[in-house]
């Protein structure tokens, strides 16, 4: 591995109320490279940051990061330089860089770090990207398979031949799939556009869905057919499918050389497909319609295509639905059920069973007291409180229960898991799963269960099972060209089942013995 690492720091005079928030700033550049098979993997998760990584020859990796820490005054930027810290693990087959960034308000109110990676791999090579916040995610000359989460940012994929899933919250997605596409694709925004850009011979089935945008080309789009919202339709008669979802903006597939001001609504039907078009449903227009209230007596049900809505408290059940919007119930004494095709859900004291999902935001539940079930196609999960059994589904993000009182079954694609069971718990049906991240359980000394935990890794001596509570058998095993960490056994002499599985990360059991402070004489 070579590495090489430059630092400069900058005073910059504050001449701004903007620029006063963040008079000093520094900046350090690194550089890295390491081998990789030409089927190998690279991994890049940012948090706060662009990132572009170039498809080549060359059978290694080859970074460049520049990491910039921007501040109120030296002491906000030496204390942001060292808690953005820059991590590297893995191997010629897997390769993962991140950034860690604590979730702390003395990142927005004194300091801030912006981190860019240039990155050059081998064009075989599997993509996963993983960000927040970012100007640009750029991705050029890859044959192999990308996939893309981030929240907000513009994300530009040239020349990719293999199969491609991007998932997005506020943010602009442009395709160009090497002139035709070769393999099926996935394009998901929720508040961005959508745009596909393709040779003039192309053909592929196209799979379009949007709430209050449209679906618009300069190509000859075969047999549209429209089942609500949903949108398909075929380009040159065949191929694979091409899936995009913006549910507030449009979507574009243009012939290359054409402009977005060239295209025309696949729903303006051309005459020879009239026939065929006059049998499927039409959409209907969509409007925004949003809802606030203190108080709602009484069993409640809300349903808009767009709108935000917010209540205080609702005396009865509450089952809400919106296409695209933020949730906010403060208080539901019933059962209560929300559905959003994206957008945040913040939920309170919830005193029903819950059902909670969105396909794209974070959600937070104060308290759940009959527990339930809470999903997301893309984002963080907070409980603070479960009184009961709690199912917990997210395509990528964190998941936290603070305070557990009966099972919780929590999986995620990619983030860390952290369950915290109540100190009352002396046994409990535990199951954490993580993709690509950490597991954590917290529980009293006296907590009694059957342990089965799983680690899979490419770098066995950076990940590994660590347990406050004794008992655990550990062995380890190679998986092909990974390695599987497996510990066992019973603690406190047994109990619920206990199942953790973590790839590429850590698994951790904590149980600290609780201090007993004296009183003073």
């Amino acid at each position: 591995m070579k590495q090489v690492a430059l630092l400069l720091f900058v005073a910059a005079i504050a001449t701004t109320p903007a620029a006063m928030a963040a008079n000093f700033s520094m900046t350090e550049r690194f550089s890295f490279e390491y081998p990789l098979d030409a089927d190998g993997s690279v991994w890049v998760d940012n948090p706060f940051g662009n990132i572009e990584i170039i498809g080549s020859d060359a059978a290694s990796v080859s970074v460049n990061v520049v990491k910039i820490t921007s501040g109120v005054d030296k002491a906000a930027i030496i204390e942001g330089r060292t808690l953005t810290q820059l991590g590297t693990r893995g191997d010629h087959r897997v390769r993962e860089l991140r950034t860690a960034v604590p979730d702390v308000p003395a990142r927005t109110m004194r300091w801030q770090s912006f981190v860019t990676y240039s990155i050059r791999a081998p064009r075989t090579a599997h993509i996963k990207v993983s960000s927040t916040y970012s100007d640009r995610i750029h991705i050029a000359d890859i044959t192999s398979d990308v996939t893309v989460k981030n929240v907000a940012g513009e994300i530009v994929l040239n020349n990719i031949r293999g199969r491609v899933v991007v998932d997005s919250v506020n943010g602009n997605i442009t395709f160009n799939p090497a002139g035709r596409p070769m393999s099926s694709s996935q394009l998901v925004t929720v508040n961005g556009r959508i745009l596909i850009s393709v040779a003039p011979d192309a053909a592929f089935q196209w799979v379009a869905d949007t709430i209050q945008g449209d679906f618009k080309a300069t190509l000859p789009v075969l047999h549209p057919q429209f089942n609500g919202r949903t949108f398909r339709g075929s380009v040159n008669s065949g191929g694979p499918t091409i899936t995009t979802s913006s549910l507030m903006g449009d979507v574009f597939v243009l012939r290359t050389g054409t402009t977005l001001s060239q295209a025309r609504s696949v729903r303006v039907t051309p005459p020879q497909e009239a026939s065929q078009a006059s049998m499927a449903p039409v959409a209907e227009p969509l409007l925004a319609r949003h809802f606030q209230a203190p108080v709602v007596e009484g069993n409640w049900q809300f349903a808009t295509n767009i709108g935000n809505i917010g209540v205080g408290e609702v005396r009865g059940d509450a089952r809400v639905m919106t296409g695209a919007g933020q949730v906010q119930l403060s208080l539901v004494t019933g059962e209560c059920n929300v559905t959003s095709r994206g957008g945040e859900l913040e939920l309170g004291d919830i005193y029903g069973p819950l059902t909670a999902r969105t396909d794209a935001g974070s959600i937070t539940v104060s308290s759940a007291r009959s527990g339930g079930t809470v999903i997301t196609g893309g984002g963080t999960i907070r409980v603070m409180s479960a009184g009961g059994p709690m199912t917990l589904r997210s395509g990528g993000g964190d998941i936290v229960v603070r305070q557990a009182h009966g099972p919780v079954s929590a999986e995620t694609r990619s983030g860390d898991v952290t369950v915290s069971l109540a100190s009352a718990s002396r046994t409990e049906t535990v199951e954490a799963h993580t993709g690509r991240g950490n597991v954590v359980l917290n529980v009293t000394p006296r907590f009694g269960a059957d342990i089965d935990a799983t680690i899979i890794t490419s770098d066995p001596d950076a990940n590994s099972i660590e347990s406050d509570l004794n008992g655990l058998n550990i062995r380890r095993e190679s998986v092909g060209r990974r390695t599987r960490i497996h510990a066992t056994g019973k603690v406190n002499g047994g109990g619920q089942r206990v199942s953790l599985y973590a790839e590429e990360g850590d698994i951790r059991i904590n149980a600290p013995v609780p201090v007993v402070v004296s009183p003073q004489p």
